[in-house]
């Protein structure tokens, strides 16, 4: 989910609805023309500076438009917007694949008014997400990824489309990746694109916990687990902990499902009113 490719059936498959947009996060997606980040150069907070992103395009384009054109506030879905006309609501849509969950849930807490329910797909725990990985452990983390021999030897075999290709259908598909998939993530593949892999394979999205932002936030969270990932049960405690603010739900799939099963992800979306 840290570009915008990864949204794509997801797009294509929600038809008749308001306007979705799919951004990539600061670093990503470069690709489709956008700047790389280089660490030594642009600071930047994780996940704080992909969340005031997103906000800036909320900002700048939805609320634009969404003024421009008189309609009701739209709302974004990971990365793609659309306004809630079929129950006279409110507020963006936001939709945070796997460990984004961050980024979705900061997005939430700190804007109230633009943002008017959550989706997580396939999130981590809500043990995971509510406690923070030591500063020691992420720090080792972050070395090893950015050391030119070992990160670098690691990476020239992550990025192998063979190694792509065992790791998704082990661990991401309920059935086998498709050649798409491989091909995104190949065109994706370039030395200046590693640094926010780096960051976010580290851990550094969960360098503190966000527990109190999910019982803080106002909004109505939805948690969509696949129905072959094992770690249903565990997301339990999203309910338990929350009370009415969280519903779960599974559909069809693994730890991808917005790639895997697009409609049934649309569903849900058309479920929440969108």
């Amino acid at each position: 989910g840290l570009s915008s490719w990864f949204w794509t059936r997801v797009m294509e498959s929600y038809i008749d609805g308001p306007a979705i947009y799919a951004p990539d996060l600061i670093g990503c997606g470069l690709d489709h023309g956008a700047s790389p980040w280089i660490p030594n150069e642009n600071g930047l907070f994780f996940p704080l500076s992909w969340v005031e992103g997103v906000e800036e395009l909320i900002n700048s384009v939805v609320i634009p438009q969404w003024e421009k054109e008189r309609q009701p506030t739209p709302m974004p879905l990971s990365g793609f917007f659309g306004e809630n006309q079929r129950d006279g609501g409110c507020g963006c849509l936001v939709v945070a694949q796997g460990g984004l969950a961050p980024v979705g849930i900061m997005l939430a807490k700190r804007n109230p008014l633009h943002v008017g329910a959550l989706m997580l797909t396939s999130p981590p725990t809500y043990r995971d997400i509510t406690t923070a990985i030591p500063e020691k452990e992420l720090q080792r983390n972050y070395s090893f990824l950015c050391s030119p021999t070992f990160g670098g030897l690691a990476f020239a075999m992550l990025e192998s489309r063979s190694i792509i290709k065992f790791f998704s259908n082990l661990f991401l598909f309920q059935d086998y990746c498709c050649l798409q998939w491989l091909d995104e993530i190949k065109r994706e593949v370039r030395d200046d694109a590693r640094a926010p892999v780096q960051a976010f394979n580290a851990g550094l999205l969960q360098h503190r916990s966000f527990e109190d932002d999910l019982k803080e936030m106002s909004q109505p969270l939805l948690v969509v687990s696949g129905e072959d990932d094992k770690r249903v049960l565990d997301r339990q405690l999203y309910r338990s902990e929350l009370n009415k603010k969280c519903t779960l739900t599974t559909i069809d799939g693994l730890n991808v499902v917005p790639w895997e099963n697009p409609v049934g992800v649309v569903d849900l979306v058309k479920e929440l009113g969108y």
